[in-house]
């Protein structure tokens, strides 16, 4: 089972799935958020999502977690709207998105383990710009995420590392990483793997942002999936560098391992005036991997049945 907004849903019908997104992104208190990152209107958002439904596009992971600007209430709302499942996520971003004396800075792995838990058990918290935990909705998370940054392992990420780690133990939600530019994705996976998390329950994003294929397979061999999402994204590199890691990755025999997404920002969407949007994976990235070589089996593992067994609940 996969555990979405609207409630749980079986596996098998996520159907087309694109595993990071960020679908709502609201200011907090005392953080100067990019107004790039800003995805805060309802009614666009509901436009790129119907775009998202049109192209083929049946879930999404909704990526922005606990206290960093998520809207609970709205996620909600979209998925009833639109028909989409949306799996949201519990847990805790990289610093930049807190105000530096949120107490999660002070929080022992304990603490913020209950906190992830009660998300997924009990309905996530609504979104407030200052208290984070001023109310609850009945919308539950069905993803523990959790971020750091090229510094890794500070006190405070080792803290929320475990603590995801003990959610997972409690719950079963799978646990959706960010790295910083492609670094400590090794490190990530082996620290959740040392604490009992099964690793396909561990899902490690933005391995594609340096695109070495060499790192890439060495953290599949651990057997966790990667998260690519740098399509369209020139300023790291261009499509045809993406192209040849996937297919790499896939000759490699990792195909099974590989999971996609756009990781919008504002400026990534139509309906707020960017570019390329949600549908733009189905209606422009597959047809060019079509073209390069992969079939319709490796298309349906990557926006399919990998999905679907990476988003599931372990029992």
């Amino acid at each position: 089972m996969v555990r979405t907004v609207l409630g749980d849903c079986h596996s098998r019908d996520l159907g087309f799935t694109h595993c990071h997104e960020h679908l709502f992104v609201f200011p907090i208190r005392g953080v100067r958020l990019a107004r790039r990152l800003a995805i805060d209107e309802y009614e666009r958002t509901k436009s790129e999502l119907l775009s998202f439904r049109s192209a083929g596009g049946r879930s999404l992971v909704d990526a922005q977690p606990f206290g960093a600007g998520r809207n609970a209430q709205l996620l909600a709302r979209a998925a009833s709207d639109t028909g989409l499942h949306i799996i949201a996520s519990t847990g805790v971003h990289r610093n930049a998105f807190y105000p530096r004396d949120h107490w999660i800075f002070r929080a022992a792995a304990d603490e913020l383990a209950e906190l992830f838990v009660s998300e997924i058990r009990d309905g996530m918290y609504c979104y407030d710009p200052v208290n984070h935990r001023a109310g609850r909705t009945g919308a539950p998370a069905g993803i523990i995420k959790v971020g750091m940054d090229t510094e890794g392992f500070t006190p405070h990420y080792r803290n929320v590392f475990e603590a995801a780690a003990r959610a997972h133990r409690e719950t079963g939600a799978p646990i959706l990483t960010h790295t910083e530019l492609s670094t400590w994705g090794y490190e990530q996976a082996e620290f959740l793997l040392e604490r009992g998390v099964p690793p396909g329950s561990i899902i490690i994003s933005h391995m594609d942002r340096a695109a070495e294929l060499t790192d890439n397979l060495a953290i599949a061999r651990l057997g966790v999936y990667l998260e690519y999402d740098t399509i369209a994204r020139s300023k790291y590199h261009d499509e045809e560098t993406e192209i040849q890691l996937i297919k790499g990755m896939i000759r490699a025999g990792f195909g099974d391992r590989i999971l996609l997404g756009m990781d919008v920002t504002r400026d990534r969407l139509p309906a707020y005036g960017g570019r390329f949007g949600l549908a733009y994976l189905a209606e422009s990235f597959l047809p060019r991997l079509r073209e390069r070589g992969l079939g319709q089996k490796d298309i349906e593992a990557l926006m399919v049945a990998n999905p679907a067994r990476a988003l599931a609940l372990r029992e």
